[in-house]
C-alpha cells in the first residue's frame, strides 16, 4: 500500500501524520531502533529504513550531537505515536541497555572498521557545526596531526563504543552488522534488517530502496570520488591505506590490534 500523499510539514504536523499512519498500517512494531556508531554509515541506514511504507523519524528530545545519546526511560517506552524509525549513537551502557531491551523489541546496531572510521573523522572534524566541542583542536591541524590526535585521544572510546555492543547486544532482539558487509551487498544486508524488524518488504519495493540511497543517487558522484567538506565524503571501505603513515600504522596497533580482531576486522596483525 502506498502511503497516503501528506502536505503536513512541522512537527505538530508530523505526529498527526504518524496517527494517520497508524490507522492505515499494520506492522509488528511502532518504532524501529538502529544504534549506529558514529560515521559508520547510520545515517544512510537511517534513510533506508525511513522508506518502510508508514515509518517517520523520530528524535528522542535531547539526542543532539553535542550530546552522549544516552537514553531516558520514557525515550522508547511507550513507543511514540504512530510508526517511527529512531537513529542513536547511545552506548551499551547498563542503562541504555537496560532501556532497549526492556521495549521487547528488535534493534540493529551499526559498526565499521576502526581504521576507515578514523580517516573519516579526520575530514568530518572540519565541517563547520559538525565538530564536538571537545575535538575543537584538531579541526584546523593538517590531516597528518589529525591522524595523530584521533589515535592518542579518540581511538580508545572509539574501540570501547564496538566492543562493548560486541560484547553486551542481545542474542534475539539485536542484531550487529557492518558498514563494509553494507556496502558489498546492500540488499542482502538489508533483507536481514527488515527480516530482523519482522517487516514485510517485497523484493521489488526493496531494491527501489536500495536503488534510491546509493552512494551516487545520494551525492551525485560515483563510490571514491571524494569531496573532502561533504558529509558522505567518499563512501568506499579501506580508504584508511591511502591516508595512514608508517609510524601511524604502528601507533594505531598499539591501541587498536586486539580490538580489531575481535571485531572481525583482522585476524592478524599483518596490514
Amino acid at each position: 500500500m502506498s502511503p497516503p500523499v501528506s502536505i503536513l510539514k512541522g512537527k505538530p504536523f508530523r505526529r498527526i501524520q504518524r496517527e494517520i499512519y497508524q490507522r492505515v498500517y499494520n506492522h509488528p512494531h511502532r518504532n524501529l531502533l538502529a544504534v549506529g556508531q558514529p560515521k559508520s554509515g547510520s545515517t544512510w541506514l537511517f534513510r533506508m529504513m525511513k522508506m518502510i511504507p508508514g515509518y517517520l523519524p523520530y528524535a528522542p528530545p535531547g539526542i543532539s550531537i553535542e550530546s552522549r545519546h544516552n537514553l531516558e526511560p520514557n525515550h522508547l517506552t511507550p513507543p511514540p505515536a504512530g510508526y517511527t524509525v529512531t537513529k542513536t549513537h547511545s552506548r551499551a551502557t547498563p542503562e541504555n541497555l537496560r532501556i532497549i531491551h526492556e521495549t521487547n523489541r528488535p534493534y540493529v546496531v551499526l559498526i565499521r572498521d576502526p581504521r576507515d572510521l578514523l580517516v573519516s573523522w579526520a575530514h568530518y572534524v572540519t565541517i563547520s557545526g559538525r565538530t564536538l566541542v571537545r575535538w575543537e583542536a584538531a579541526r584546523d591541524l593538517p590531516i597528518e596531526q589529525r591522524i595523530d590526535f584521533y589515535i592518542e585521544n579518540v581511538l580508545p572510546d572509539t574501540l570501547n563504543w564496538a566492543l562493548d555492543w560486541h560484547r553486551e547486544i542481545h542474542p534475539s532482539i539485536g542484531l550487529l552488522i557492518r558498514y563494509e558487509d553494507m556496502l558489498a551487498d546492500t540488499p542482502a544486508i538489508m533483507r536481514r534488517v527488515f527480516d530482523h524488524y519482522q517487516v514485510n518488504i517485497a523484493e521489488d519495493k526493496l531494491a527501489a530502496i536500495v536503488e534510491a540511497n546509493t552512494f551516487q543517487k545520494t551525492t551525485g558522484r560515483k563510490p571514491g570520488e571524494a569531496q573532502a567538506n561533504a558529509f558522505n565524503r567518499k563512501g568506499i571501505a579501506g580508504d584508511w591505506v591511502n591516508f595512514f603513515s608508517d609510524d601511524q600504522t604502528a601507533a594505531f596497533k598499539l591501541v587498536a590490534a586486539d580490538a580489531l580482531a575481535k571485531l572481525g576486522y583482522a585476524q592478524s596483525e599483518a596490514w
